[in-house]
Formats: structure tokens, C-alpha cells, sequence
């Protein structure tokens, strides 16, 4: 068995164990089933170049048929893996004219079924030898076009993922295109599907772990995230730093009023209006079920102060069109160096947010 077929073979087995690991978790993530769809589909890509190092005899004329058949499955194919994972990676986001991003595949697909009568992807002559067509490149440049849609997407949610997190993620998505340049320099072993099948399974294993650091609702960074990142702060960081804590009132009167449906909706709002007005300036999280907080590293804290005022301003403004207004009672704390007074700064936060909240309430009455 040569070097080639043993990678191939190990790709099937790392992409049959990829799918396992996305099967269990299907009901709880329905965007599994896009990273399903994009394993199986590689896995007939690699079988078709398995098959076909059984039918590539030279001189055997009752091959030709199953020889050209084999390469129209595997170029046609070959485009729809990437597109595939570009849905599971965008999932949840709203992605613009769906049927538009499949339209290259499509074209792909019609130009590898035209190439069994005109050979513009390739052809099989009469003594089953293979040759690449006059347009064969179109074929590589679809599937790397996905791959691109795919590096640009998570280029644009870069800030989401943690600095040590990034070297990770990076050499992940550089796996197949050194796979690639493996295989223009090494013709002979071909290093483009393995090096996919490794990339594909490791980005499932890094987004499950991003996953369980995000809360579900909100797509913001969850409990668990924001105590950890607070203890290192306090361990290892000199610098200044600034806490905000707010909470959403009234959460329990939405969802006995409008239901759960709009109390969620609620919720992802003021995450939203968070993001958008603490976002340049610190990391925001979900700490509980009505409760948000923020932790800022900037050195002037007139910079904290624009933005909770801008929240303010936000909220006000955005109130006067909403069914369900948004009240936030927010407090917030400061300290000169985050080793040893972070936590503290937080449980001042914290008193802060909870005398604003009840005199919040006082107002009302």
C-alpha cells in the first residue's frame, strides 16, 4: 500500500471519528448537521481517489468508464465539503442570499459532469490515462473560494476568541494549505485531502471548547470565562482596570407578561446594546441569567464613563420603539492595579450595581 493510499485511509478513519464526536451532540446543535454534511461529503471526495488508484491501469480499456466516472464524483464534490463547513461555521449568523454562496458549486458541478464528453476539468484517453483539462484550475479556485468565505468570517469574529486561543486557531486553518504546498512540491504524495480531514476535525474539537465558553443565548463570553479571567488579571496583571456589572430589571415581569420567547429576546438586546457600547473598550460577559458584566483595561476611566453614558443615551433612545422597554441598573468600580484588588473590584461593582437597582425602584414608587 503506498504512502498515499495510507493517508487517505487514515483521513476516513479521522473523518468517520469527526462525525461520531458531532453526532452525540446533533439535538443540543443543530449546526452539527452542516459539519456532518461537510464530513461526509470529504469522505467521498477520498474514496473517490481511493477508487480510483483501482482503475487507473494504463492500457486496461474496461476501466476508462469507472476511471472518468470516479474523477467527475471527486471534482464535483470537492467545492461542496468547504461550502458545507462554511455553513456549520456561520450558523446562527444571518447570512445573505444562501442560494447565491451555493451558485459556484453548482457551476462546478455542471463543468466536472461536462467533462465526461468535453475534458475541460480533465480527460481519460483510450489507454485509461489521465490528463488535466484546459480549465482544471476552476475547480481548485471554487473550493479555495469557500475556504476564503470561511477565513474571512472568522477573521471578522477574531475579537471573540481569547489571545491564547488564536495561535491555535490560526495553525488550524493553515493545515490545508500547507497540505496543499506539500502536494505541489511532493506531487507524487497527495496531501490535500488529509490535510483537510485534520483541519476539519481539529476545528470541530477548538469550536466545541469555544462552545462551552459561550453562553448560548447571548453569544457572549459566559460565567465560567469571566472568573477566569478576572483571577488572572489579579494574578498577573499591574495595570489599571475597571469592572461594570448591570442587570436587567423587570426580566421575571417580561416573561410572566409576553413569555420566555420575549424574555430572551430581551436579553440578547441588552447584550447587544452592551457590546455595542463597551465592545472597543473591554470584554463583555453573561454571569447570570439577567446579569451582565464587563471587564476594561483601559487606562483612563473617562473612558468607562462615555460609555455607560452612551448606554444610557442608547437605551433611551431605542425604548421609545420597543413593546418591552429595556431597564438596566448599573454600578461600576475602578482600581489603580488589577494584583490582588480585581475581585474586590468586583464585589464593589457589584454593591454598586444593587443600590442602583434599588434606587431604581424607589423612583418607581
Amino acid at each position: 500500500m503506498s504512502a498515499t493510499i495510507e493517508l487517505d485511509v487514515l483521513s476516513v478513519v479521522i473523518l468517520v471519528f469527526a462525525i461520531a464526536l458531532a453526532s452525540r451532540s446533533l439535538y443540543s446543535k443543530p449546526s452539527n448537521r452542516w459539519y456532518i454534511l461537510s464530513a461526509l461529503t470529504l469522505i467521498v471526495v477520498i474514496g473517490t481517489e481511493l477508487f480510483a488508484y483501482q482503475v487507473d491501469d494504463i492500457g486496461s480499456s474496461s476501466q476508462i468508464f469507472w476511471h472518468t466516472i470516479t474523477n467527475v464524483f471527486g471534482f464535483g464534490l470537492s467545492p461542496l465539503f468547504v461550502y458545507f463547513l462554511f455553513r456549520y461555521i456561520t450558523h446562527g449568523s444571518h447570512l445573505k442570499r444562501p442560494l447565491l454562496m451555493l451558485l459556484p458549486a453548482i457551476i462546478n458541478g455542471v463543468l466536472s459532469i461536462s467533462s465526461y464528453f468535453t475534458g475541460w476539468y480533465f480527460s481519460v484517453d483510450a489507454m485509461n490515462v489521465y490528463k488535466r483539462g484546459p480549465i482544471f484550475f476552476i475547480a481548485v479556485v471554487t473550493m479555495f473560494l469557500y475556504l476564503g468565505f470561511c477565513v474571512l468570517y472568522l477573521i471578522n469574529t477574531w475579537k471573540h476568541y481569547e489571545t491564547a486561543d488564536r495561535p491555535l486557531f490560526a495553525s488550524i486553518l493553515t493545515v490545508p494549505i500547507i497540505g496543499f504546498i506539500m502536494q505541489m512540491i511532493f506531487p507524487t504524495v497527495l496531501m490535500l485531502w488529509p490535510g483537510n480531514a485534520l483541519s476539519i476535525l481539529l476545528f470541530y474539537l477548538f469550536s466545541q471548547e469555544q462552545y462551552y465558553a459561550f453562553d448560548v443565548l447571548t453569544d457572549l463570553r459566559n460565567r465560567a470565562v469571566f472568573m477566569r479571567d478576572l483571577m488572572d488579571l489579579q494574578h498577573d496583571y499591574a495595570g489599571p482596570a475597571t469592572i461594570v456589572v448591570c442587570d436587567v430589571n423587570d426580566l421575571k415581569k417580561a416573561n410572566d407578561n409576553y413569555g420566555h420567547v420575549r424574555g430572551d429576546e430581551l436579553l440578547s438586546y441588552a447584550a447587544n446594546l452592551l457590546e455595542q457600547c463597551f465592545g472597543m473598550v473591554g470584554k463583555i460577559y453573561r454571569i447570570g441569567g439577567d446579569e451582565f458584566a464587563v471587564i476594561s483595561t483601559v487606562k483612563d476611566p473617562k473612558d468607562i464613563e462615555e460609555s455607560v453614558a452612551f448606554l444610557g443615551k442608547q437605551i433611551e433612545f431605542n425604548n421609545q420603539d420597543r413593546t418591552i422597554p429595556l431597564s438596566l441598573a448599573l454600578g461600576w468600580s475602578w482600581c489603580e492595579s488589577c494584583i490582588g484588588n480585581l475581585f474586590n473590584t468586583y464585589v464593589s461593582a457589584d454593591d454598586s450595581m444593587y443600590r442602583n437597582k434599588g434606587k431604581m425602584k424607589s423612583d418607581r414608587r
